[in-house]
């Protein structure tokens, strides 16, 4: 391993105990005492790479960020599809890696946490994922595939449903089928065929 790489793997490394711990303890509670601790190396060496816990957030954050724009794109044939496109893919990457669970679980907690600074409260809660997949709701809606309803409404409860089933992603708790979750949506007229729509 080069030392770029192993300065990159470090830096996962520290990326991922904070993540854990912020999960855990939330960003008031979790030192970067514990943070070294968690991730095998001195204190001295957390600041080398990231000079101050705020800076650590931001990084995490950024990171949560840049997935919550995933959804936006995605290509689909049409409403229903996107969403199962998009939940099948998830839960397959899930399934791989918790850690992607886990910045769910982050994300959302920090858009509401009252002891993070604000403007990272506020970065957290740029992406307006709802927001953007009403618009595939109303898509659905048009095209037929996707129940009536407010689309708004719809579009939250789908990521409600997303949002609950990262939270309780243990080892022990399989997956939902993609089926299932995109069948909250499905219009009654529209059997819904998992590949092809």
């Amino acid at each position: 391993m080069t030392r770029k790489e192993q300065k990159e793997a470090r830096k996962i490394q520290i990326i991922q105990a904070a993540l854990d711990l912020f999960v855990e303890r939330g960003y008031y509670g979790t030192k970067t005492s514990q943070i070294s601790k968690r991730a095998g190396i001195s204190e001295g060496l957390l600041f080398h790479y990231f000079p101050t816990k705020e800076t650590l957030l931001e990084e995490l954050i950024n990171i949560g960020v840049e997935g919550m724009r995933m959804p936006m794109q995605f290509k689909a044939e049409n409403g229903l599809d996107f969403f199962y496109q998009f939940t099948k893919m998830l839960f397959l990457q899930a399934g791989k890696n918790p850690l992607i669970a886990k910045m769910f679980v982050f994300m959302g907690h920090i858009a509401r946490a009252e002891d993070v600074p604000e403007k990272l409260r506020k970065l957290a809660a740029s992406v307006d994922t709802v927001g953007f997949c009403q618009n595939w709701v109303k898509a659905g809606q048009k095209d037929g595939s996707i129940r009536k309803g407010d689309a708004i409404a719809l579009s939250n409860m789908y990521w409600c449903a997303v949002h609950g089933i990262m939270e309780q992603l243990r080892p022990d708790i399989p997956l939902p089928e993609p089926e299932w979750i995109v069948g909250m949506l499905q219009s009654e007229k529209e059997p819904f065929r998992a590949n092809g729509l």
